[in-house]
């Protein structure tokens, strides 16, 4: 794994979008990325007919990406295709590498990790290698859930990956992260990229404005 990485702004995704209403405050508020939730166990789920809509209304140059959990890769394809996504995030140990690569035929590919103390960055690095991907997210881990659990890597984990990863990858940290807090974790993890749901809502599926504002300007802020 040997791209050179060059991230001197870190973008920032709001995940979770359920509506075009708060597509756009995060557009005009500043984020680089809108995720849209596909997984049926999620409370932020949409469907990519809803997806397609919000899509085709956003400004140029905010990418899109669909987070799925228990779609097939022949079904990641058919909704990326149908709702415009530029980027399909897999959130699912599921997904091998060879799947992975498949699916990067239609939109670009990121990888999720849910690390615990254990794990290892050689994972990431063999992922990679036989899959030809090159960014990763990094989110908390709960045995129950696969993502928006409002939890915090731990800080010294997440530390340790990063430094571990350095420019090998395009690096994205996630897992309850708010306005509060992103600003010490950019600074100790220096990611290519931060990722929200929960820490931009007023309830699971619905942002608050003041909320996305708020820590676009945090991350702004850290980066000073």
């Amino acid at each position: 794994m040997k791209h050179e990485v060059i991230s001197p702004m870190t973008k920032i995704k709001i995940c979770g979008i359920t509506s075009l209403e708060d597509a756009l405050d995060a557009c005009k508020a500043g984020a680089d990325a809108l995720g849209f939730n596909f997984s049926t166990k999620s409370p932020r789920v949409i469907s990519p007919e809803r997806a397609r809509h919000i899509i085709r209304n956003l400004p140029p140059f905010v990418q899109s990406a669909g987070i799925f959990v228990e779609h097939s890769p022949e079904e990641i394809e058919a909704i990326c295709r149908h709702s415009g996504l530029q980027i399909a995030q897999l959130h699912s140990d599921r997904y091998s590498d060879e799947q992975a690569r498949s699916i990067t035929a239609v939109a670009k590919v990121i990888k999720v990790f849910r690390p615990d103390k254990k794990f290892s960055t050689e994972q990431v690095r063999l992922f990679a290698e036989k899959s030809g991907i090159n960014t990763f997210l990094f989110d908390a881990y709960r045995p129950d859930m696969l993502g928006g659990t409002g939890e915090c890597i731990d800080a010294s984990l997440a530390t340790r990956i990063f430094d571990e990863l350095g420019d090998s990858c395009y690096a994205i940290l996630a897992g309850g992260l708010n306005d509060k807090n992103v600003g010490e974790a950019i600074r100790q993890t220096k990611p290519y990229g931060v990722d929200t749901a929960s820490g931009v809502e007023k309830e699971p599926g619905i942002k608050d404005p003041a909320k996305i504002k708020s820590f676009i300007r945090a991350v702004h802020k850290a980066l000073l």
